[in-house]
Order: structure tokens, then C-alpha cells, then sequence
């Protein structure tokens, strides 16, 4: 069979065209693989960055929280625990002695050394013989500087006159060492009062014990 040389010629170039194109479509599979891997490869790093940058805030975050954590609790077993400190201080009798329907004390504080909240004062006065019976709390007050405090209202039980809190009539809030505190019984008989037989007892909420006077006369 004879074919014509221009004919062969057409086929060739149609075959090379082929080939060319069978190449240059390997040669776009190579290169595609290549951009899949590439792509790939960048996500797959991205991920990772995310990954490690996320972890140590989490770790943070974490370690807050415990920290958060373990000083609440050691605040509340500390406050728990922590026993509240003693009131320590001194009552001594500055006018008059004997049988008397009034006497003025002097307050000494040592521990605190000053009450900032009147209202946590509670003032006891203890009938503890048989002496001065017939006798109610008219009023107490306390002076501390310009400020003057009344003593609210006594309640009795048995032998014992109870009052808790006091107001400020004027002045600041704060009740100092060295205040005078004056107190004003009535009778009911008549007769003076006898106050050798009378304990007085000041106690202040946050702290333990109390402040005592075992003789209002003297």
C-alpha cells in the first residue's frame, strides 16, 4: 500500500502532536501532584501551629483556674482556723465610791487599742450578792474624745443587766483608749444604790474574752 509522502508527513505530525500532548498532560499530572502535596503539606503545618499555639493557653488558663482554686481554700481553712484575738484592757473606777446611784469608769485598751464599731460593744453589769437590789440601768454612756456614745437599751436576766451596741450622738464613731464611761442607775426604794456588790463585764464581737470590773465602788 502505498501512502503519499504528504500524507505521511500529516500522520507524523499528528502522532507528534499526541506525544507532545500525552507529556505535556503527564508533565500537568506531575505538576498538580506537586501543588496537592504542597497544599496539603501547608494545611497539614498550619494545623499544627494551631495546635501547639493553643495548647499553651489552655495550660494557662488551667494553671489560673488551680491556682484560683487552692487559695480559696486556703484562705477559708486559714480563716477557718485562725482563732480571733483577745480583748485585753483595764476598768478602773474614777468617781464616786460607795453607796451611790452613779459612777464614772475609765476604759484602757490595749488590744485593740481602739473600738472602730460601737455597735459590737455589749456591756454586762452582774448584781453577784444580795447588795444593791432594788435598782435598774437608767443609762450608760461613753465619752471618747468629742464623741458621745449611749449605751442602748439594758435588758435584765436573773442578776445579770445586758446592753449591746451603742450610738454615737455626735462626733466620729470611734471609741479610743481612756474613755470615760458613766453609768446612771435608779432606785427603786428610794435609797442610794450600793455598788460594792456590782460587777461590770465589756465584751467586743470578733475578739475573745472580756474586760472586767469586779467592783463598781471601788
Amino acid at each position: 500500500m502505498n501512502i503519499p509522502l504528504s500524507g505521511t508527513r500529516l500522520t507524523s505530525k499528528y502522532i507528534l502532536g499526541l506525544s507532545i500532548s500525552f507529556y505535556s498532560w503527564l508533565a500537568r499530572g506531575k505538576e498538580m501532584k506537586e501543588v496537592v502535596r504542597r497544599v496539603h503539606k501547608k494545611v497539614w503545618s498550619l494545623h499544627k501551629e494551631q495546635d501547639e499555639a493553643v495548647s499553651p493557653v489552655i495550660a494557662t488558663i488551667l494553671m489560673v483556674a488551680v491556682t484560683v482554686v487552692l487559695a480559696t481554700t486556703v484562705y477559708f481553712l486559714v480563716s477557718y482556723y485562725t482563732l480571733p484575738s483577745p480583748l485585753i484592757g483595764s476598768l478602773s473606777v474614777e468617781s464616786p465610791s460607795g453607796q451611790m446611784n452613779s459612777t464614772t469608769l475609765l476604759l484602757s485598751l490595749a488590744s485593740p487599742t481602739s473600738l472602730k464599731n460601737p455597735s459590737y460593744i455589749t456591756m454586762t453589769i452582774i448584781n453577784s450578792t444580795s447588795t444593791g437590789a432594788g435598782w435598774t440601768v437608767q443609762n450608760v454612756s461613753i465619752t471618747s474624745g468629742s464623741s458621745v456614745f449611749y449605751m442602748n437599751t439594758f435588758t435584765s436576766s436573773g442578776d445579770f443587766w445586758t446592753s449591746t451596741g451603742a450610738t454615737p450622738s455626735h462626733g466620729s464613731t470611734l471609741i479610743e483608749s481612756n474613755a470615760i464611761i458613766s453609768i446612771t442607775f435608779h432606785s427603786s426604794s428610794g435609797k442610794p444604790v450600793d455598788l460594792s456588790g456590782m460587777k461590770l463585764l465589756i465584751s467586743y464581737t470578733g475578739y475573745t474574752g472580756s474586760i472586767p470590773l469586779n467592783n463598781l465602788s471601788s
